[in-house]
């Protein structure tokens, strides 16, 4: 908390939160007169179980030290929700790594956003099952056409479908990679979903390349890659891979993540383009 600025913003921002808690939404009783129209001061610390001439200071804006630790126990104290806490973080200058939720519950306008998008783009949740799709995305991919447990899991088509691997097939080894290196950073941070343990497990047993490329301890960013496909119908298509963290309907972390594919060159774009008029044209000759 280095700016005045922000020392004014965090001051203002923890007082007026303070005031719209009433004690009995924690547990409080609410005694006789009270001076606030909210919790007092001290009732903030115990909930937080910090000090309360800490706690004072820091409403007051002071240069104190803050850790993580005790911010996020005040958040709590203070029933923050997920985008609050975010910007108490951001204000006493601290990194806010948020937990995410178990379930993705995507916002409902991301499906339109995706329909509307003139190129293969689609959602997939931390442990990369897909959670939603535009009629690109499909016809490139064939997301329905595996089954079985994991059917509907990126990864494991990725090693386990034979008609994915010959999509991958320009850059297979470098496209897996990098595709596993997003999964680990995703897998560290939701060290408490089974279901990472599961597919991994699944994999080791299944597949000796998973089993080879896992151990090289690879890790990527969400950073755009160049991405190469070569499709039985559609040919060879050269794209960029954009990824993008979403947030869940309620503004919350939720770990999913939206890839959008732009083309590299014009016989990509013609190629994603006829894949788009032989999606209008398939319900009529159907």
């Amino acid at each position: 908390m280095q700016h005045s600025r922000q020392r004014i913003e965090l001051k203002t921002f923890l007082r007026s939160r303070r005031a719209a808690l009433v004690p009995e939404a924690v547990g409080l009783p609410r005694g006789g007169r009270r001076l606030t129209p909210g919790l007092r001061r001290e009732e903030v610390a115990a909930l937080a179980e910090v000090g309360v001439t800490w706690y004072t200071w820091l409403e007051q804006g002071r240069t104190i030290n803050v850790s993580a630790t005790a911010l996020a126990r005040i958040a709590r104290a203070l029933r923050l929700g997920a985008t609050d806490e975010a910007y108490l973080f951001s204000l006493a200058g601290l990194a806010h790594t948020e937990p995410t939720q178990g379930r993705v519950e995507l916002a409902p306008t991301v499906q339109g956003v995706l329909d509307l998008y003139q190129a293969p783009a689609f959602v997939l949740d931390p442990v990369f099952d897909v959670l939603a799709s535009n009629a690109l995305a499909e016809r490139l991919y064939r997301f329905d056409a595996c089954r079985g447990r994991f059917g509907a899991n990126h990864l494991w088509n990725a090693f386990m479908n034979p008609a994915r691997r010959r999509l991958y097939e320009p850059c297979l080894e470098s496209g897996l990679l990098n595709l596993l290196g997003i999964f680990r950073v995703n897998q560290a941070a939701h060290a408490d979903d089974p279901r990472f343990d599961a597919l991994i497990d699944a994999l080791m047993e299944a597949s000796a390349d998973f089993d080879e490329l896992w151990r090289r301890q690879h890790i990527a960013a969400l950073t755009p890659c160049a991405v190469y496909f070569r499709h039985a119908e559609y040919g060879e298509m050269r794209a960029l891979s954009n990824r993008f963290p979403l947030r869940a309907a309620d503004g919350s972390a939720c770990g999913a993540t939206a890839f959008f594919f732009v083309p590299e060159d014009a016989a990509t774009s013609a190629s994603f383009a006829r894949m788009a008029r032989d999606g209008e044209l398939a319900p009529e000759a159907a």
